[in-house]
């Protein structure tokens, strides 16, 4: 049974930031509920117990003729492989006349997961969250630790030890109350999954995107990730230079609002090339 919580257990939460243990895989996995469906993000460096380094996507996607999900994960890619295949065992099994809902196929994740007698030692060994849509009725986000499932209400994410860096993006860049749209939530996604590759060990690669809409459709969006990480790197350049020119008292009234005025003009650019 799905443990549903009363609050969603937003990434700005006051405790402090979870770290794993040596030797356990660290990766970027996000998951966001969003107003017409649930957007996927993660980055495609696995590292599992000091191995070598490999790069391969951390999606899953499945799909039946009433019902779509998809998942990321962090933790062990070969217990990841093995849930893969459980899972699809069982919900192929399930009745083919019977109407699909949120709260089963949740449940068939948990079932799932009970298979593996790693995650009673290891919670940690595999972490998924999951989003699942039946088609212009139902959306759900849920995560898993161990062998327990949990709602998402908003936003939440796997791995990434030291949540530090997505506790502060999340402070500035997204509203744990509310759920934003598709489009927001890709480059939101994007955004923190290259910040975590930048300042989180072990987190790297490509960035992943994926998008289940309420309609059933899925749709990958990982060839538009590098562009929207370069929009982002001008713009977080742009900003660096206009906090350096704010606190420098040589920097004349004049000259400070000229760059001001130049640093608006390519904000607006930047927002116009997103919402084409």
């Amino acid at each position: 049974m799905i443990r549903a919580l009363p609050k969603p257990r937003p990434i700005i939460s006051a405790q402090k930031p979870n770290r794993l243990p040596k030797g356990k895989a660290v990766s970027i996995g996000l998951g966001f509920r969003c107003d017409r469906g649930v957007v996927l993000c993660s980055d495609t460096q696995i590292t599992w117990k000091g191995r070598h380094k490999a790069h391969e996507s951390k999606l899953f996607y499945l799909s039946g003729h009433d019902w779509t999900m998809a998942s990321v994960y962090a933790g062990d890619p070969h217990l990841w492989r093995s849930f893969k295949g459980r899972f699809h065992e069982l919900v192929t099994t399930r009745p083919h006349g019977k109407a699909a809902t949120t709260g089963e196929l949740g449940e068939i994740v948990e079932t799932a997961l009970c298979y593996f007698d790693d995650l009673d030692n290891d919670p940690l060994a595999l972490c998924l969250i999951v989003g699942i849509v039946i088609p212009s009725k139902e959306i759900a986000l849920i995560k898993t630790e161990g062998k327990v499932a949990s709602e998402i209400a908003v936003f939440d994410y796997v791995g990434c030890g030291d949540s530090s860096v997505l506790r502060y993006l999340a402070s500035i860049t997204a509203d744990k109350d509310a759920w934003m749209t598709i489009d927001q939530a890709l480059y939101t996604g994007t955004h923190w999954v290259r910040h975590a590759k930048t300042y989180v060990e072990d987190c790297g690669g490509d960035t992943d995107a994926f998008v289940l809409h309420w309609n059933g459709g899925m749709q990958s969006r990982s060839e538009m990730t590098y562009n929207w990480e370069q929009h982002i790197l001008r713009l977080e350049r742009d900003v660096a230079s206009l906090r350096r020119s704010f606190w420098d008292v040589s920097v004349s009234d004049a000259e400070f609002g000229n760059k001001l005025g130049i640093f608006c003009q390519r904000l607006k650019e930047e927002r116009q090339l997103h919402i084409r």
